[in-house]
């Protein structure tokens, strides 16, 4: 498995994208109301994207429709933007972007409620990213990152098949698959350059099964689904979050 560290250069194209996509969700997720339709909030995230001189990255990929992800309750990912359904209160809504600059790619997720405040499952998923990312620390090993994922998820579930990703220039998938639950397969040290979108995924089941729907994108899950993820840099020192929001 080959893993590429970043340079210099690479690193500062990464910080602004990354940014950027910070910048992009923030407004999203102000965006989020009693009515709103995911299309509209898929055009929001064109226009936002359009005025800051950056790609959707999600657009056209594998040829996913849409410029952002939209999962709503039992979805717990890849959910596709539509205009049948609108908002209700109580809802929960994830909202994944990402947004490519030169090649440099940005990926962030949150999820919240429509019209209330948070939930132990959102919190519980909020908490396991933080630990996550505070474990990406140059001498751990990839397994410590899973492991303070894991050991955050309460009385909630894990789906084992999706987790986290490295991200390359032009590539947004790419080496390491960072799981949220341990495992011994692949694990190595972490080093200074190396870039991950790291992502806790959390159900709010007994049952951690998946399927994927119709439309060949949307996941459905059994329960509540919260799901949040931050691109982070591993340096000399502590992990830089590098789409941190304001």
């Amino acid at each position: 498995m080959i893993i590429y560290l970043k340079t210099q250069q690479e690193i500062e194209g990464f910080r602004e994208s990354g940014r950027i996509a910070g910048e992009v969700l923030s407004i999203l997720l102000s965006s989020v109301s009693i009515g709103i339709t995911t299309s509209d909030l898929n055009k929001i995230a064109l226009n936002e994207c359009e005025k800051r001189n950056v790609t959707p990255t999600f657009l056209g990929y594998h040829g996913f429709p849409a410029a952002i992800c939209t999962s709503i309750n039992h979805i717990l990912v890849h959910g596709i933007p539509n205009d049948e359904y609108k908002l209700q209160q109580g809802d929960n809504i994830t909202i994944d972007v990402g947004v490519t600059k030169n090649g440099f790619i940005g990926d962030t997720a949150e999820t919240i409620i429509v019209g209330e405040n948070t939930t132990e499952l959102i919190n519980s998923c909020r908490f396991a990213l933080s630990q996550a990312i505070d474990k990406a620390k140059v001498g751990n090993k990839l397994i410590d990152v899973s492991k303070a994922i894991c050991n955050e998820r309460s009385k909630f579930t894990i789906p084992q098949e999706y987790g986290g990703h490295g991200i390359n220039k032009n590539e947004l998938h790419a080496n390491p698959f960072i799981p949220n639950v341990p495992q011994s397969k692949n694990d190595f040290i972490l080093r200074p350059g190396m870039i991950f979108a790291i992502e806790p995924m959390f159900i709010d089941s007994e049952n951690s099964k998946t399927s994927v729907l119709s439309d060949g994108w949307s996941v459905l899950a059994q329960g509540m689904c919260a799901h949040c993820e931050h691109t982070i840099l591993i340096t000399e020192n502590e992990p830089e979050i590098l789409t941190r929001r304001n």
